[in-house]
């Protein structure tokens, strides 16, 4: 009956408009979605206006991201009254359940997983010849399509290495909505980084929800993950390799001795700390301490001291007194980061800090005003380390004529630099820096 039901809503439907929303990880997904439709006969376009079908791949990690999905629905539903499907899948379907997702959202069809609305279209599709044997996808020239589409930039791409994570943060909403770690198997990282080596790409951003955990769950030892780094590093064409998601346990001090002896690891980590006060770490459900924490920034600066560390932090948790939140305060202003994201948080139903924050909740206002004073504190920072980049030199990767990114930008979260003039498509340029706009620095191509 489903089956019917979808056959008669999508006849005719072969141009889709694809929305992604949220983390890499889900770009990673609209990447895979939109080569599987490809294969399937379908055309992307740019515009919801050419589009048969509109596509929204959505985030849910929290209630800012879901209202976001929501609102990002309700503004394509508009195009329905002129025939056009919407489908919404991913995070948000996840996080709340489908019939509620249904309830909530005016979409034609709706989906947990990218791959289910792949098997919803197999199943009304007739892939094959007349004799039922499966046909070879090409893209109409003979040729075999591509292992993977990579809508990042030129040179760079995400390469997400796990899915899933199995701690146990008392605030976070992951292993909900995306399950326990599951990691992928080497021979598949690696064939799928050797293809993007060979299409060009120069740096690989390593994604996951907790990178250094990949393999543990085939029975691997957190030291085989060095010994991942060490194959991609190996593999010919490939300059940088960039760290996402750091959790800061003890293997992360291993981690950094071992990227101070590998020059293909970017200088560059994200490490999320949450907060410094014990107690409300170990409220979090955090392994981490203070003492851990400044141990590994320590071990960094010991080490590696060009490394840039980027960090996020949660204020508002339950049982952040006054005197706690001037204490992150001060952790802020003694360790300068070089990029921070705050967020407020955010009680997710279904997590054990969802009950703490039912005992002892901050106001909303506060919460907002401790998250804006520690982005005024670290404004001011970032203001004095951009002023220290005007009049280097650096060595940037390219992204598009008019933008690049040093090392120590990572792509859609820490600024980048603004060229002056046109730059050549190569895949690193050297870049004078003459001034900067906020997170962005500004730059003349050499």
């Amino acid at each position: 009956m489903a089956s019917t039901l979808l056959s008669k809503k999508l006849r005719g439907t072969r141009k889709f408009f694809l929305v992604n929303l949220g983390c890499p990880k889900n770009l990673i997904d609209s990447e895979n979605l939109s080569l599987e439709l490809i294969k399937r006969g379908f055309e992307p376009v740019q515009d919801p206006d050419s589009a048969d079908a509109i596509i929204i791949n959505t985030c849910g990690f929290i209630e800012d991201a879901r209202k976001m999905s929501q609102s990002y629905a309700n503004e394509f539903s508009k195009f329905r009254k002129f025939d056009k499907k919407l489908i919404v899948l991913g995070c948000y379907p996840k996080r709340i359940g489908i019939e509620k997702a249904k309830r909530k959202i005016p979409a034609d069809f709706v989906f947990l997983d990218w791959k289910d609305l792949i098997d919803a279209f197999d199943s009304i599709t007739q892939i094959g010849d007349s004799t039922g044997r499966k046909m070879r996808f090409t893209d109409g020239t003979g040729r075999n399509f591509p292992l993977r589409i990579n809508t990042l930039s030129p040179f760079s791409a995400y390469l997400k290495i796990s899915e899933g994570c199995s701690r146990s943060c008392s605030f976070c909403s992951i292993p909900l909505i995306r399950g326990a770690l599951k990691s992928r198997p080497e021979e598949e990282i690696l064939s799928e980084a050797r293809y993007l080596a060979d299409s060009g790409v120069k740096e690989l951003i390593r994604v996951s929800q907790d990178t250094t955990m990949w393999g543990v769950d085939m029975r691997k030892k957190r030291e085989d993950f060095l010994r991942l780094l060490d194959k991609l590093s190996q593999i010919d064409g490939i300059a940088w390799i960039r760290l996402l998601y750091i959790y800061p346990d003890s293997f992360a001090e291993k981690l950094i001795d071992y990227i101070a002896q590998n020059n293909k690891i970017v200088r560059y980590i994200e490490i999320p700390f949450q907060h410094i006060d014990d107690q409300i770490l170990k409220n979090m459900g955090r392994v981490s301490r203070e003492s851990n924490i400044r141990a590994i920034i320590e071990r960094i600066k010991e080490k590696i001291p060009d490394m840039a560390i980027r960090t996020e932090l949660i204020v508002g948790f339950p049982g952040e007194t006054d005197e706690k939140f001037i204490k992150l305060v001060e952790f802020v202003k003694e360790y300068k980061f070089d990029w921070l994201g705050v967020f407020t948080f955010s009680p997710e139903p279904q997590t054990a800090s969802f009950n703490m924050w039912k005992i002892d909740r901050i106001p909303k206002k506060v919460k907002e005003e401790r998250k804006n004073e520690i982005m005024r504190v670290w404004s001011e920072i970032l203001e004095e380390k951009q002023k220290s980049r005007v009049g280097t030199t650096l060595r940037c990767i390219y992204e598009s004529e008019t933008s690049a990114r040093a090392y120590f930008q990572a792509p859609e979260s820490d600024g980048f630099v603004k060229l002056r003039g046109t730059a050549s498509k190569t895949p690193f340029i050297n870049v004078k820096i003459v001034d900067f706009e906020f997170e962005n620095l500004i730059g003349e191509v050499l």
